[in-house]
């Protein structure tokens, strides 16, 4: 499955990131989820390890934060990061669940990323 060629510049960072296509949404009050499959052809595999491929953490995050942006219309400042884990790779082709929490109230982010029955890494992002 090819990647979706997005390019979309981080307000808060300054930097431009690429997107995966996702396949579909799954809308509650507050949240949702995104499923997708990381495609092999990312360039952020390239180098990231050559002999075992993996998404790197900190594009979970910039996706984590983008995404929150852009489907539950998070406007804040990004603040800090705060329980942020990595308990599992994702590696190329993966099929990927992402779900995002959001409190507007306390201008907190919640995202977990699952790959079948296994969470791969969670944490929250503070805006103000």
């Amino acid at each position: 499955m090819q990647s979706r060629r997005c390019w979309r510049i981080l307000p808060d960072a300054g930097r431009v990131i690429l997107l995966p296509q996702i396949d579909s949404i799954q809308r509650s009050q507050g949240s949702l989820r995104l499923q997708f499959v990381v495609s092999p052809t990312l360039e952020y595999f390239e180098g990231h390890f050559p002999e075992c491929a993996l998404l790197p953490g900190v594009v979970q995050i910039a996706w984590a934060i983008e995404m929150g942006r852009e489907q539950l219309s998070i406007t804040g400042r990004f603040q800090a990061l705060a329980a942020v884990k990595f308990t599992r790779v994702i590696q190329p082709g993966a099929a990927v669940a992402l779900d995002l929490g959001y409190d507007a109230a306390r201008g907190e982010l919640s995202f977990e990323y699952r790959s079948g029955d296994s969470v791969c890494s969670s944490g929250r992002v503070l805006f103000h």
